[in-house]
């Protein structure tokens, strides 16, 4: 536990900072490496723009069309229509089937073809190679390729207006244009277009297999439904040459409606073949039928009026027979549909589809339905009952549920009522039937299958009749609404995206390096590493010093510099104050981090204050501080006094820097210097120069590595421990915290030494210390730069002299 009050362990208040300090880890992070962010960003701009030079550019084209619903016109004959009087059959376009059809492949291999986009030709230029697809001077009249030709490319240079030079593998030689060539690939055959050599006459022809080139084709073409309540499909394509994608929108419809007259046509020729055939087998039937009845009829010697009777009666049944069934079975589907679609068990289940194929209207509603049933399904895998969207989805689903059961009733009350009307028609005539007589009623089943027959036969020849007339009539069943146009500009490359990227990624190298370099280091970095580590009081600042010049406090010196060490000299006034002739302890954790630097220019600065101020040289291990005033070690010094080899008086020697500034050296290094450090003559030698000096200076060894310090730390009332930025090692502030509890060194302070200017330190520590080196007048910017000479805004990056 600490006896000291929290509130005096610090000179200017709390200290403490809690949270994270995003602008003081800005200023000593983030802007000491701006180099770098200049750099990367810089170089990610560059590497976007030649992305963006140097990719082909992709434009896409749009056109729509009109998918015609068959029922408002005649467009030829199918299965469908040729049968719908036996039931009530619909026609009409199914949207999602005419949009696979138009993406398939086999669609679009006939493009190819008819296209000719399974040969392609480049320009082949030095860093982009782009496609010509109308303008090419070089073609190849005649190409017939084995498997190895195809994507191969071969690169032609136009020699002249006869000759080329064809290089392909390993194949290389000069050919006349026209000439016939026979390689490992295939036969071909290149001509020139052009009377004049191009000013390009780099070319490359690529052979595609037409398969492969239609799935690619096929990748980049998009047919959507325009909207739910419309048959019209807009078909959207993307392709680097915009009449290319133009070309194939408008041949994707020619032939889209090739097809389908084709698969009319086969359907019409294929029924007209099954009539011819069935049409032979009934003739026969109808033949021995006929035969029978005129044979049974002269055997039976039934007179004509009864025949007349019984055909009549028999053509009756046979067609309320027919449509009784039919209704029977459609009430049965409609009921079942009913109770599933009511059962809440099922309430979210996808519906039966296709049960009644002759009714599209309930096909169409309960195909919708099972849409939003899926969609929802898909949803909650990600989401809960209580999403917005999934709520309105469920709302759709028993909207649309009540439009189905709405129509299924509509529609089985219509059925009920046709039902109604057959069967009372039926129990009529089975009446007239049972009482018809033996003979008569024999005479009926015979009838009744030569009634069947006939009206099948004459059926068949009127179906013939009509798919023969449909063949030459049949006309496509789309019309194009907009032909196909380019949109506008190139969709890719997207130059705000690709900057966007680049720049996130130019931003993010350097940021992940700084933090991962962060994260890596271990010495004290800022301010708040020194807080955050200790509650010993900061004292000041001391920026970076560059070049080699040790004393950097000189009189009517206004420097950053000399600013830096009078706010030391002022705040330390505080830190002993109603102490006379101080005797102030210099220390630090490790060698290196600035003891005798700061120890020569404090005395300095004091000195300058016309106090008499003396250095003591106390390193006896390791002295260098008398070397930054005389250039060379002292000859005699403090171990040559507490040995008795020299007086006093003669160890004490007046600097010549300043008439109030003096030194004492360390002299000779000893043996034993923890030992000499603990005589009571030292302690009266420390007593003699507070009676002499108003201040004195002792710079010792390093806590961190010997114990001389500590004992030194009686004799001082107060103590100045350096810390180096990038230096000092932030586990070593442990070290002085270990010290302010067990109170081992009286008032210790820490000195911030080598602050670089490029961290902008002092924009947060200037604000504590009066002065803002941040803000106002800097380390070394304005005010206390008047003393250095301005160099020419043109000589920025130059030294100043």
């Amino acid at each position: 536990m600490s006896n000291s009050n929290p509130a005096q362990n610090t000179i200017w208040g709390d200290q403490k900072q809690d949270g994270f300090d995003l602008k003081e880890f800005l200023f000593t992070y983030l802007l000491r490496y701006w180099y770098l962010y200049l750099f990367f960003v810089g170089g990610a701009f560059l590497l976007a723009w030649l992305k963006i030079r140097y990719t082909t550019p992709i434009y896409q084209q749009r056109s729509t069309l009109l998918i015609k619903d068959e029922r408002s016109g005649s467009s030829g004959v199918s299965q469908e229509d040729i049968f719908k009087d036996l039931g009530l059959m619909q026609g009409g376009p199914r949207i999602e089937n005419e949009i696979q059809i138009l993406k398939s492949r086999p669609i679009m291999e006939e493009v190819v073809r008819q296209l000719g986009l399974d040969v392609e030709y480049y320009n082949a230029g030095r860093v982009r190679t782009s496609e010509l697809y109308t303008g090419s001077p070089i073609k190849a009249a005649l190409h017939d390729l084995n498997e190895n030709g195809y994507g191969v490319r071969f690169r032609i240079s136009i020699q002249d207006t006869q000759t080329y030079k064809l290089k392909v593998g390993s194949h290389s030689g000069v050919h006349q244009f026209g000439e016939r060539l026979d390689l490992p690939y295939g036969t071909f055959i290149f001509t020139l277009q052009t009377k004049e050599i191009p000013s390009v006459n780099q070319f490359e022809v690529v052979f595609r297999e037409p398969k492969d080139a239609a799935a690619g084709y096929v990748g980049s073409l998009g047919v959507s439904s325009v909207d739910n309540r419309s048959s019209v499909l807009e078909l959207m394509i993307k392709s680097p040459t915009p009449q290319k994608g133009i070309d194939i929108l408008d041949k994707i419809v020619t032939v889209y409606n090739e097809t389908n007259i084709e698969d009319k046509n086969k359907v019409g020729r294929n029924t007209i073949q099954f009539i011819d055939d069935r049409l032979i087998y009934l003739t026969r039937e109808l033949s021995d039928v006929e035969g029978n009845l005129e044979q049974y009829k002269k055997s039976n010697d039934i007179p004509t009026e009864i025949a007349s009777n019984v055909e009549t009666l028999i053509s009756q049944v046979q067609e309320y027979d027919k449509e009784q069934t039919m209704l029977e079975v459609q009430n049965s589907i409609l009921e079942s549909l009913t109770d599933y679609l009511q059962n809440q068990l099922t309430q979210f289940e996808p519906a039966p589809v296709n049960l009644i194929p002759e009714n599209t209207q309930i096909a169409v509603l309960v195909g919708r339905y099972n849409d939003l049933v899926f969609e929802r399904t898909r949803m909650l895998r990600n989401a809960t009952t209580e999403n917005p969207v999934v709520q309105n989805l469920s709302a759709q689903i028993n909207t649309m549920r009540s439009s189905i059961l709405e129509t299924l009733k509509n529609t089985r009350g219509d059925l009920n009522l046709s039902l109604d009307k057959i069967r009372n028609k039926n129990s009529i005539f089975q009446q007239k039937i049972r009482t018809i007589p033996t003979k008569e009623r024999g005479l009926l089943e015979i009838k009744r299958q030569q009634g069947i027959k006939e009206t099948l036969f004459l059926y068949l020849l009127q179906k013939r009749e009509e798919t023969a007339l449909s063949l030459a009539t049949v006309v496509p069943n789309s019309r194009v609404v907009n032909p196909a146009i380019n949109t506008g500009g190139p969709i890719s490359p997207n130059g705000r995206s690709i900057y966007a990227t680049f720049l996130l990624i130019g931003l993010l190298i350097p940021s992940l390096y700084v933090y991962l370099k962060h994260l890596l280091i271990t010495s004290v970095q800022s301010e708040s590493d020194i807080i955050g580590h200790t509650s010993v009081p900061l004292l000041g600042a001391v920026a970076f010093k560059k070049g080699n010049e040790q004393v950097v406090v000189q009189p009517h010196s206004r420097s950053a510099m000399a600013e830096m060490f009078r706010l030391l000299r002022t705040n330390l006034q505080f830190l002993a104050a109603g102490e006379p002739n101080q005797v102030i302890l210099i220390t630090s954790s490790v060698s290196g981090e600035g003891k005798s630097f700061v120890s020569l220019n404090l005395g300095m600065t004091l000195a300058l204050t016309d106090k008499k101020t003396v250095i003591v040289e106390l390193d006896l291990r390791k002295p260098k501080l008398i070397r930054y005033l005389t250039k060379q070690p002292a000859a005699v010094g403090i171990t040559s006094y507490l040995i008795g080899q020299t007086p006093e008086q003669d160890i004490i020697r007046p600097s010549e820097i300043h008439p109030n500034l003096f030194y004492v050296g360390s002299g000779p290094i000893p043996p034993n210097p923890a030992e000499l450090l603990l005589t009571d003559k030292l302690q009266q030698f420390i007593q003699n120069l507070r009676n002499q000096f108003d201040y004195i200076i002792i710079d010792t060894p390093p806590v961190g590595m010997v114990a001389d310090a500590l004992l030194l730390g009686p004799l001082a009332d107060c103590s100045l421990y350096i810390v180096r930025q990038g230096y000092s090692s932030v586990s070593n502030l442990e070290i002085l915290e270990d010290i302010r509890r067990e109170n081992k060194l009286p008032k210790p302070a820490i000195v911030f030494n080598g602050v670089k200017i490029s961290n902008s330190y002092g924009s947060a520590y200037g604000s504590r210390y009066g002065y803002g080196y941040g803000y106002g007048y800097g380390y070394g910017y304005g005010y206390y730069d008047d003393d250095v000479k301005k160099k020419p805004w043109w000589k920025f990056w130059g030294k100043t002299k």
